[in-house]
């Protein structure tokens, strides 16, 4: 009796595990949030045969205050909310080996994504961003210092023998274990297809751009303005500049901006948080001549041009893409030496 028991107990368990195990890996759309769609939207991309030779990388900032279609036909936005240069590197990598034809890059992250990558669990490893080959790579070769990128608090590095089960969670979550996708799966009970083929169908329609915020001010404050210091991650500056290395390598022009502030998270920015971002700013300079850097590292648009605390809207965008355009044109750029409009601390 009890033995049966015990066996329908196990036979039921392995069934509703395959059946989960299934789910999550066939229907992600239904399962995940928003930001897979456009994730997956740019990952396609990148894989595919397409005519975009210049490329806009960077994070959620990008998604939303650069609009490729007013910059030119062979532009695409492959920026990726929560994106950090990590994936910018790899972004490029993966192109330029698969023989794709990259002649520029728009770079550009906010302070905050040099700082830590918080989503490199929940998006970059569980959307399948990084392959198992790349999963290897950060954490044996790229990431050194074994830092704890994806967060800046707490400890700072693990210990070497972690190194392993950090992969081992890496793989899982590659390969979609359940045990894995519990939050998605409790939180979405199947039921976000719908508006996450809406997503996907937007964003491939606007070549990657997205709209977050969608107020027409906002002052409230970004990340930034509620630290004090700012403390970098190795891994995440490297990795930007070995973006920069193998775009010389391979005749990439970079062109580096940065994406305004609200006003009133920049004056909110603490002494000691302005000055690190700024040494951060004058070190690349020094290091990368052969980079275009075409603003300074910290600047600012008024609150009205901000759908959130973090995002340009509608108005913010369009002014943000024409003086990029222009810079890009070059245009009217003879005798400036910032965005045309842009208000900075000089």
């Amino acid at each position: 009796m009890i033995r049966n028991l015990i066996k329908q107990v196990l036979a039921f368990a392995a069934i509703w595990f395959v059946l989960m195990y299934l789910i999550c890996l066939f229907l992600p759309f239904h399962y995940f949030n928003a930001e897979y769609p456009m994730w997956k939207s740019k990952m396609e991309v990148m894989e595919s045969n397409n005519t975009f030779s210049n490329l806009i990388i960077g994070d959620s900032r990008v998604i939303a205050g650069i609009n490729p279609d007013a910059l030119g036909s062979n532009y695409y936005n492959l920026a990726l909310g929560g994106g950090t240069p990590m994936e910018g590197y790899y972004s490029l990598k993966r192109m330029l080996e698969a023989g794709k034809k990259v002649d520029t890059i728009v770079v550009s992250y906010a302070p905050i994504h040099f700082e830590q990558s918080e989503m490199f669990w929940d998006r970059q490893v569980k959307y399948n961003f990084y392959n198992l080959d790349e999963i290897d790579e950060i954490f044996s070769e790229l990431n050194t210092e074994n830092e704890i990128f994806w967060t800046y608090e707490g400890d700072k590095n693990f210990e070497e023998s972690e190194k392993n089960t950090l992969i081992r969670r890496a793989y899982k979550t590659y390969f979609k274990f359940p045990t894995e996708l519990r939050t998605e799966l409790s939180k979405s009970f199947l039921l976000r297809g719908y508006t996450n083929y809406n997503v996907y169908q937007e964003i491939k329609n606007r070549r990657g751009c997205f709209d977050f915020g969608r107020a027409d001010f906002s002052n409230d404050l970004n990340v930034e303005a509620k630290r004090i210091d700012f403390s970098p991650k190795k891994v995440l500056i490297s990795s930007l500049e070995k973006m920069f290395a193998l775009a010389e390598k391979n005749s990439v022009t970079v062109m580096y901006v940065s994406l305004p502030m609200n006003r009133t998270s920049y004056r909110a920015l603490s002494d000691e948080y302005r000055e690190g971002v700024k040494q951060m700013d004058r070190a690349l300079k020094r290091k990368h001549p052969e980079v275009e850097f075409i603003n300074p590292a910290l600047v600012y648009y008024d609150d009205t041009y901000f759908g959130d605390a973090s995002h340009l809207n509608k108005k913010g965008r369009e002014k943000f893409t024409f003086e990029l355009k222009q810079y890009v044109s070059k245009t009217l750029f003879e005798s400036q030496n910032s965005l045309t409009g842009l208000e900075f601390d000089q």
